[in-house]
């Protein structure tokens, strides 16, 4: 069983800087998350160029020569994630889309016809939660089973197939979060912690995510996708410093940066 995988996550894709309030979730937050088309055209050339391995795919299909798969998630479920899987599937790369799926429907988000249209084509649909609460891992075990169950539940109901694949919302994981996705059927569930190795929780494999931000460059994008040591090194001190703060700060942590991304 493979114990490590590199693993990419993104979020939105519009068409332009006119287009941010088009899809997914709005607001001066949510488009530190974004990338326009042609932004997230030069992040794929960027990784295209450095990756020598078969195309990033679905688990259990795709490696590289040293056995560490390359995978390419996005969250949230907005509509801008047809666009994304259209520059993935020119270069015969597929994706996984986490669906939150008390927005299937709305404005701005995916509705029915693009789950499918998106499973049709190849790419892995999982769940992000019913409701995306900002702080997944202080809910109540029983609002994290429902979150799991019923975005699970809706999604089998779309496809008509088991929906073992999931992320979580916010970027706030603990042993309980990943303990009630297990309970609720979840094979795979995708944090936000930039980690290649693959833990354990019953039967559930647990996956850490490289995150790929506005500003971000492409070559940075690259270094992540080839492994590039120190660029992922870096990403991990930060990451563990910014885990700290969040632990320590709760929801003033949350306050704060939604002001600081306001202002950036």
């Amino acid at each position: 069983m493979i114990d490590r995988v590199r693993t990419l996550m993104f979020h939105d894709v519009v068409e332009d800087e006119t287009q941010w309030e088009t899809s997914g979730f709005t607001g001066p937050w949510s488009q530190h998350y974004k990338f326009t088309r042609a932004e997230f055209e030069d992040h794929l050339a960027a990784m295209e160029a450095v990756w020598s391995g078969p195309p990033p795919g679905r688990l259990g299909t795709e490696k590289n020569a040293a056995g560490v798969p390359l995978l390419i998630t996005f969250d949230d479920g907005g509509s801008g994630s047809l666009a994304a899987a259209e520059a993935l599937e020119r270069r015969g790369w597929r994706g996984y889309f986490f669906v939150t799926t008390g927005h299937i429907g709305q404005p701005g988000f995916l509705d029915a016809g693009g789950i499918r249209t998106l499973a049709a084509a190849g790419h892995v649909i999982g769940s992000h939660s019913v409701t995306h609460p900002m702080r997944m891992a202080i809910l109540k075990e029983e609002q994290m089973r429902r979150e799991w169950r019923e975005s699970l539940d809706t999604l089998a109901q779309i496809l008509g197939t088991r929906i073992e694949d999931a992320s979580v919302p916010g970027g706030y994981y603990s042993q309980a979060t990943g303990e009630t996705a297990a309970e609720a059927g979840v094979r795979r569930l995708f944090n936000s912690e930039p980690v290649e190795r693959v833990e354990q929780i019953g039967p559930c494999r647990i996956y850490g995510r490289y995150a790929i931000h506005r500003g971000h460059q492409p070559a940075n994008t690259a270094a992540y996708a080839s492994g590039s040591w120190w660029p992922c090194q870096r990403t991990r001190l930060w990451w563990t410093a910014k885990k700290a703060a969040k632990a320590a700060g709760g929801s003033v942590y949350v306050a704060a940066a939604r002001v600081f991304r306001r202002k950036s």
